[in-house]
């Protein structure tokens, strides 16, 4: 297939690597100018000391493509969207130059709702969401690490009429190492996921430590836990049932997560914008919606859009 990846970060690396290494023909987009530069001189590199993927291996790239060139109107079969959900909305302009009406277009992110953002643009016969169960790195010389793998990923469709494409999607995703499965029920996936991400992003993100160190906290770790009973209880409300024991999960979960950074931690060292407007954010506009409230979680938003305005105005900034 002719598919291009809109993003080539620790997701999207992870992603277009194994497509190519499979034998599909991929462009790889990325704002970066510096990060092109880096894949077209030394191609993708893939370090996955567990092998989780297959182990290490390296590609070569084949087209790549700056946003601000014109796009040459060949439309991909496939688009995959693994940007940061918080330049989403700065992306769908250039999202709807490379999509033909046959483009299948996925959501290849974290958060809430970013689905049907992309649908109002795209259409929803041919938006698709993804659930990502793989996470890892950005190295130093540009190569991606392999972190962990939960498998399988999940892939689900906006129209019930989509479903044979999702399956087709998920076929490919498999195909190439990294295991998808066709979900009916993909909105209570993203919850799961959303309500792991929302409970400990932003308190590594705040506090500078790893998941670990988050966890051997007790504080920290009754905050932990306050995030997630809140975010289960906004999810039920908006019908959204999970099995009796998901908070005993999600804190097993999140008790193995070792000493790794969450994205969110990385973004704010690195002096970026982050998801949590579609993370906690999000969990306090359902909550709204259904006249709750959601004190944990409007806290952790409150500080962490604090944290953004401080990095934005830069360091001694009154």
């Amino acid at each position: 297939m002719k598919i291009a990846v809109l993003g080539t970060g620790v997701i999207g690396g992870i992603l277009g690597a194994c497509l190519i290494k499979k034998g599909h023909d991929v462009v790889l987009i990325d704002a970066s100018r510096a990060r092109l530069k880096q894949l077209k001189e030394t191609g993708l590199r893939i370090k996955d000391p567990k092998n989780l993927i297959g182990g290490d291996f390296q590609v070569k790239t084949g087209a790549l493509f700056d946003p601000s060139q014109e796009w040459d109107g060949s439309f991909p079969e496939a688009l995959f969207v693994s940007v940061k959900a918080c330049v989403l909305k700065d992306t769908l302009a250039l999202a709807g130059k490379i999509c033909g009406p046959e483009t299948l277009a996925v959501s290849f992110q974290n958060g809430l709702d970013t689905e049907e953002i992309m649908a109002r643009r795209l259409g929803r016969k041919n938006v698709f969401r993804a659930v990502i169960n793989y996470a890892g790195k950005l190295l130093e010389d540009g190569a991606v690490e392999v972190g962990f793998f939960v498998k399988p990923n999940y892939v689900g469709i906006l129209d019930e009429k989509s479903q044979a494409n999702a399956q087709k999607l998920a076929a490919i995703l498999t195909e190439t190492g990294l295991d998808t499965q066709f979900s009916p029920e993909i909105i209570k996936h993203v919850w799961e996921k959303v309500i792991l991400n929302s409970a400990m992003s932003p308190l590594s993100a705040l506090t500078g430590l790893t998941m670990r160190d988050v966890m051997d906290l007790p504080h920290l770790y009754g905050v932990v836990e306050g995030i997630t009973r809140e975010g289960i209880g906004v999810a039920a409300a908006n019908g959204i049932r999970f099995q009796e024991n998901f908070f005993d999960q999600c804190m097993t979960y999140l008790n193995k997560g070792g000493r790794h950074k969450p994205s969110m931690l990385v973004d704010v060292e690195a002096g970026r914008k982050t998801e949590i407007e579609f993370l906690n954010g999000k969990i306090c506009e359902y909550a709204e919606t259904r006249g709750l409230g959601a004190p944990y979680n409007q806290t952790i938003t409150a500080l962490i859009k604090g944290l953004e305005t401080k990095i934005a105005n830069g360091p001694g900034a009154a």
